[in-house]
């Protein structure tokens, strides 16, 4: 009698164990901000640092997705449906984008995607908040470097052999390879997709006259 209740019972229990894993369960999406994403001045950075890059969705268009700018990017994005979108769905899978050696996309910038695809991906171009009198390393430096450059100098194999993911990084990047060269550059720009507005630039440059501080 006992030995037949622990068989049932070690039958119901591989049977759960079964169920269980055979749930699927979606993450929970990314709440939606009520404030307006900006495109031009948020999201495309991050998509042409990450994914635009030499080789993969610029001009060569790698599986025939081109991620170069508005009209190309849209069409891979059900607008107002995040989870019916080529473009979010790949970011979040198990082989997501960018694929290895490159780093993964933050889940804020994964949540910046999905917000303006919530909000019905629009083209739109926003009034720059930009303020050259803040330019701290925390506050200016990293925020602008991260959606514009890290995409494509991060990872085990950075673009140029230049890293620029953290505060050590950059600060050698200045030092070693004159990031504020490379960044000002016309003839050779970076980020590849166009020189960062004006603002911007003026902010790294006032950081690093002030000292490079981790601030």
């Amino acid at each position: 009698m006992i030995k037949q209740i622990i068989v049932t019972c070690f039958i119901a229990i591989a049977i759960y164990t079964l169920i269980l894993s055979s749930c699927k369960h979606d993450p929970i999406p990314p709440k939606v901000p009520t404030e307006e994403i900006c495109f031009q001045g948020d999201v495309l950075p991050v998509i042409q640092s990450n994914c635009a890059k030499s080789g993969c969705h610029d001009i060569s268009a790698r599986a025939g997705v081109k991620l170069t700018d508005y009209d190309n990017i849209v069409k891979e994005t059900s607008p107002g449906n995040p989870s019916n979108s080529n473009l979010y769905k790949v970011l979040i899978s198990s082989n997501g984008m960018p694929p290895s050696p490159n780093a993964p996309l933050t889940t804020d910038q994964e949540a910046l995607i999905y917000g303006w695809i919530a909000q019905g991906a629009k083209n739109t171009t926003c009034i720059s908040g930009c303020d050259t009198n803040i330019f701290t390393f925390s506050g200016a430096v990293l925020p602008i470097i991260q959606p514009y450059c890290s995409g494509c100098h991060s990872g085990a194999t950075p673009s140029g052999g230049i890293s620029l993911q953290n505060y050590s990084d950059i600060v050698s990047a200045v030092n070693s390879d004159n990031l504020y060269a490379k960044i000002t550059s016309t003839s050779d720009p970076m980020p590849p997709s166009g020189l960062m507005e004006t603002c911007k630039v003026r902010q790294i440059k006032k950081w690093i006259d002030a000292g490079k501080l981790n601030n």
